[in-house]
């Protein structure tokens, strides 16, 4: 039996980044306070005071406004995924655009980084409605994973599996964890892990790690960044999903995330693939004696 895990993702995205006017706009990044850096600082030192370790979706138009900052991520430690070449939804673009994009970011972030990108979270979960079947061109870029189908609705679709599992032969997907069933299931990330009763939390966490269930927590670094401004402008259930529990976030993950093994999406992957192919080994020996 392989070793129990988690894996850990980051969206390494800004405060202000919503998926809706004016900060979807295409001046989004001159209009609105840069705090990335303060940020990724205090996850970094969060992921160094647990021995955590994780994959970090990268936005590319941040990653050229902070390349040192990027490679910081990485000389850390941590692995780098695309979350876009901009906090674009996916089903926005037309599957041309969205095909460049990942072609234009993929090759960004490596040229800065220095390091490999194999994997894809879509901004705000966005491979559904006509992108559904975007994710058919992740394979042929190099991307071997990828992590933008939430099982929930708005989105997602509760259909969806809960545990990772193969979009083709060649690309896993590992959709992120939810608590619940029926109309009220909720995501287990941002507002549900910041304000839900921690003795919840705590027995399902360790519930999915001794599972080795392989659905990656959810972490965005301003979710770290107490003194952020207030969105402006923004909706009553944007403002409850960005703010509600932001104070004290720090130290209840620490408390939180404690002693859960945490690690990237690359190496939960790894693992299952030698998983597996000792075991087709085997079978095979068995078969032929």
């Amino acid at each position: 039996m392989s070793e129990a895990r988690l894996p850990l993702s980051l969206d390494w995205e800004d405060w202000f980044h919503l998926c809706c006017p004016p900060f979807d706009n295409a001046d989004a990044l001159d209009h609105f306070e840069d705090r990335l850096e303060r940020a990724t600082e205090l996850a970094l030192q969060l992921c160094s005071d647990i021995g955590a370790k994780g994959t970090w979706f990268c936005l590319a138009d941040q990653a050229k406004r902070h390349p040192a900052l990027l490679r910081r991520i990485v000389s850390n430690g941590h692995r780098l995924g695309l979350h876009g070449l901009t906090h674009q939804r996916a089903f926005a673009q037309d599957r041309a655009s969205f095909r460049q994009s990942l072609v234009e970011g993929k090759a960004l972030i490596e040229d800065l980084s220095g390091a490999r990108v194999l994997g894809f979270r879509a901004p705000e979960w966005s491979l559904r409605n006509n992108a559904s079947e975007y994710w058919q061109e992740l394979p042929g870029l190099g991307f071997t994973f990828d992590s933008s189908r939430a099982p929930l609705k708005v989105l997602g679709d509760p259909s969806w599996p809960r545990r990772p599992f193969r979009l083709a032969s060649d690309l896993w997907e590992l959709p992120p964890p939810v608590l619940g069933l029926g109309p009220l299931t909720v995501p287990l990330w941002g507002w549900s892990m910041r304000v839900l009763p921690k003795f919840l939390l705590t027995a399902e966490l360790d519930a999915l790690q001794a599972e080795d269930s392989g659905t990656p927590l959810v972490l965005h670094p301003w979710e770290l960044d107490e003194d952020q401004p207030l969105l402006p402008k923004a909706s009553w259930g944007h403002r409850f999903a960005h703010r509600a529990g932001l104070r004290g976030y720090g130290s209840r993950l620490r408390k939180l995330w404690s002693g859960l093994n945490l690690v990237p999406l690359e190496s939960w992957i790894e693992a299952q693939e030698i998983a597996e192919a000792a075991e087709s080994a085997l079978v095979l020996r068995e078969a032929h004696s």
